[in-house]
């Protein structure tokens, strides 16, 4: 079992010489935003971590964008089923209304891959719906790796992370209006 702990090294990738907000959907059903940068103020942490924020999809040539933004603190990532080990094991059941996937979000810092921040939140079933529907249709597509990457730098050109967001699908991330984020783990916060 794999442990997360604010203070200690992030164990799921190295994050080191990164920047950015990376997404990954994976085989067991786990969805999770990792927020890299380096030399990260604890505004900036606060910012993913405490304040509601939003999530979105965009579907370019074939591959998803998830955007987000935390207060002024906004990115994008790329999400393609077809570069995991088993593409044909990732699966997005389906949710009912009031109910969906929960998204663990990680803030790393950089320069040390040490994670700064911890929280997690539940995605509307209408996101956690239009993705799966989304992986489906992508699964579906011819992959060619190398095209794949060659539109995910020219949305990335094209479009800045602002616009992405508001050209997606979004849906507001987060709790309910005054209470707190889950798994927040604020008095172990470096």
């Amino acid at each position: 079992m794999v442990e997360f702990t604010v203070g200690k090294e992030f164990p799921l990738a190295d994050c080191r010489g990164k920047e950015g907000f990376f997404f990954d959907y994976d085989e067991g059903g786990t969805a999770t935003l990792t927020v890299a940068f380096p030399h990260l103020k604890p505004l900036e942490r606060d910012l993913v971590c405490l304040e509601h924020g939003y999530i979105g999809l965009f579907m370019y040539q074939g591959i998803i964008f998830v955007s987000a933004k935390f207060g002024r603190l906004d990115g994008d990532c790329a999400y393609i089923v077809h570069l995991h080990d088993h593409p044909e094991q990732i699966a997005v059941r389906k949710f009912e209304k009031g109910t969906g996937l929960p998204l663990h979000i990680f803030v790393v810092e950089s320069t040390t891959n040490i994670i700064q921040g911890i929280r997690t939140c539940g995605l509307s079933s209408q996101w956690t719906n239009e993705f799966g529907r989304m992986v489906e249709e992508q699964r579906r597509l011819p992959f060619n790796k190398e095209q794949c990457f060659q539109s995910v730098a020219e949305c990335q050109q094209r479009w800045t992370s602002k616009d992405l967001l508001r050209m997606s699908t979004k849906y507001k991330l987060g709790t309910k209006e005054g209470e707190t984020p889950l798994n927040m783990f604020r008095e172990t916060m470096i």
